[in-house]
């Protein structure tokens, strides 16, 4: 009876040996897979910002939420992927907030599209990277076009200022104030034609 007690303790104790030394033989595995993603990434995480003309560098300077999305940008993660990945939460984060802090003279349809099409951007890259298997081919193809689309932000901004720049001709206000039927509409006059209308229905 001894000898099968013996026994039977002696396997339970194999048993259990083993799995240990598999949990081992798998984190051992995960965490060298995990880094030479975060070499990988490493290497892929290059984002730029170009210079850009002193008009726009003016309000860049005093559009506080849009320096601190570019110094988190700029900041590459040293340490682990678990740094990447909080990398990405802060800067999906500071994205959310450009939108709604955007200067006046910015705030024009063409540039609130591309800061929602950075943050999409963005938001994937967060995505990608929390992933239990990173896809590291999706993350080279999207830093690239994130860095697409902070470069035509700035060229938005050239435009407007070029734009700005561009003196009017003559009559050419009024022209366009006559154009904008929207201003001059009178609701109360509206209203009225309304009623008409309805009556003679």
């Amino acid at each position: 009876m001894k000898v099968f007690l013996y026994s039977l303790l002696f396997l339970v104790f194999t048993l259990f040996a083993c799995e240990s030394e598999n949990q081992q033989v798998e984190a051992q595995r995960v965490a060298q897979k995990n880094e030479a993603v975060f070499k990988n990434i490493s290497k892929m995480w290059q984002f730029q910002f170009p210079n850009p003309r002193p008009e726009v560098n003016a309000t860049l300077n005093r559009w506080n939420e849009w320096r601190q999305f570019e110094i988190e940008m700029l900041q590459k993660p040293q340490s682990t992927l678990t740094a990447f990945q909080m990398k990405t939460k802060n800067l999906s984060s500071k994205a959310d907030t450009l939108a709604i802090t955007i200067p006046s003279e910015y705030n024009k349809p063409q540039i609130l599209s591309r800061i929602t099409t950075l943050n999409t951007k963005l938001k994937s890259l967060e995505t990608f990277m929390n992933l239990r298997v990173i896809p590291e081919q999706r993350i080279a193809k999207l830093i690239p076009e994130i860095n697409e689309e902070i470069k035509g932000l700035y060229n938005q901004w050239d435009e407007i200022i070029i734009k700005k720049a561009i003196p009017k001709e003559i009559g050419e206000e009024l022209m366009l104030q006559a154009l904008d039927t929207a201003r001059h509409a009178d609701p109360n006059r509206m209203r009225e034609k309304m009623e008409i209308s309805d009556g003679i229905k």
